[in-house]
């Protein structure tokens, strides 16, 4: 290849940035000019690579030479624009969604910076909803990409012995039967964290295998609810109407991928991110640990407020919260519904089962791993034995000669975990407006 005079490609360098405006029409007129100009000088787009390299070397050098009269300017080209743009370009998901799949890519050139590397969820109804589409944008674009259809737990951690940095692209995991398979669970799990790791006896020695490396997730209908917690976000891939989407099928060998590639692993090179982020008051706990580290690249590169937002609408009312904590928030909501200050077992079990959107009616365990059932009195006395609430001789708040005593639970015993473990009501409690009834 012969380069373009030094003008050229610095105007080549130009419209490719501008591949990633979120102005308008921006985006499509660059691709046009650039394609233009390509052609002009007999180049593709598999030229664009060397001819970008070009261009910031030059720019370094022109910026070391003066360093010491102005500091270095911002970098020409802000890669979340271009991931944001080939992502809407190719796949059919919200606003929200593709800003947290954008900064998810970044993240995992830069996630051995951070504490967690939080699981990435692409989950769909049915078959045919762009999940695997997306598994291969995100390996065009990821860094050190391995995608498997079918993997095991050993594949796994010997994968990640000999190539640490690896990010894992999971296809079909509703055909992995995680909610059995312990030990891949327990590998998927445990790679959220820095120190996770996994201990095999090895030609007679102990050895112990880390785990933790970026993992995104596409499976049909759900996944187990250890692994939802520690997902970022769940990515509900719908299948669109006949003529309704405006993607464009995803061509593989699209030089734009490693131009874009490249451009990513030059900022990750470069870029410092804040270690704690400002974090919106909604998200805490572990929400707060997924997000931290994709908060810090949205405000490295422009896009925090954006970010902020998706995180709040991706993570409120998220049906993969622990399942004690979900609990807790029935339990109140049932409180505040009857305005009682106490209740009998029997009625508080036939309340949340009586919850249409509660999960009490298929209850599947506090592992997630079990044949679905009802809730039943004992099974409610054990998760809120965790929490330190245990099931007391009530009677009722009038009593009367012929009234019983019953096996129940006081809105005060209530109280104090409510305001730790659960999110604001949305109605205050008002301990003058309790009605004390005599049905428990």
């Amino acid at each position: 290849m012969t380069l373009p005079p030094p003008k050229i490609c610095r105007q080549i360098r130009k419209l490719f940035a501008l591949i990633g405006s979120p102005v308008a029409n921006e985006a499509e007129t660059a691709r046009g000019k650039l394609n233009k100009l390509l052609a002009e000088y007999g180049l593709t787009w598999n030229d664009l690579p060397e001819i970008l390299a070009v261009v910031d070397i030059n720019n370094s050098t022109i910026a070391g030479a003066g360093a010491s009269q102005a500091p270095m300017s911002a970098p020409a080209v802000n890669v979340l624009d271009l991931v944001l743009v080939l992502i809407e370009n190719h796949i059919a998901i919200t606003p929200a969604e593709r800003m947290t799949v954008a900064l998810w890519i970044l993240h995992t050139h830069v996630f051995e910076r951070f504490t967690i590397t939080p699981r990435l969820a692409l989950l769909s109804p049915v078959r045919g909803c762009g999940k695997t589409t997306l598994l291969v944008l995100l390996e065009l674009l990821a860094a050190n990409p391995y995608r498997a259809d079918n993997i095991s737990a050993a594949a796994i951690y010997h994968l990640l012995d000999r190539k640490s940095q690896s990010t894992l692209l999971i296809d079909e995991a509703d055909n992995l039967d995680l909610l059995r398979n312990h030990v891949l669970r327990s590998v998927f799990n445990s790679g959220h964290r820095r120190g996770g790791s996994i201990s095999r006896f090895v030609s007679g020695w102990s050895r112990r295998f880390s785990t933790f490396a970026p993992l995104a997730v596409a499976a049909i209908g759900g996944l187990p609810l250890p692994l939802m917690h520690r997902a970022a976000a769940a990515i509900n891939m719908q299948r669109c109407a006949p003529g309704e989407s405006q993607v464009q099928q995803l061509d593989e060998i699209d030089p734009s991928f490693p131009a874009t590639r490249e451009e990513i692993r030059k900022w990750a090179a470069t870029c410092s991110l804040a270690r704690n982020p400002e974090m919106p008051p909604s998200l805490r706990n572990r929400s707060a640990d997924n997000w931290r580290v994709l908060l810090a690249i949205a405000d490295d590169l422009g896009h925090g407020d954006d970010a902020r937002s998706a995180a709040i609408e991706l993570c409120s009312n998220r049906p993969d919260e622990d399942p004690g904590i979900l609990l807790l928030v029935d339990i109140r909501n049932v409180f505040l519904a009857r305005g009682v200050d106490r209740i009998g077992s029997l009625a508080l079990v036939e309340a949340l089962l009586a919850l249409s959107d509660g999960l009490w009616n298929e209850w599947r365990g506090p592992n997630d791993d079990r044949a679905p059932r009802k809730l039943t009195q004992s099974e409610l006395a054990r998760l809120l034995r965790m929490f330190q609430i245990r099931p007391k001789t009530i009677w009722p708040a009038q009593r009367r000669p012929a009234d019983k005593s019953k096996r129940g639970y006081l809105r005060s015993q209530f109280e104090a975990v409510w305001r730790a473990y659960c999110p604001i009501a949305d109605t205050s409690p008002q301990s003058n407006k309790i009605i004390h009834l005599p049905s428990m």
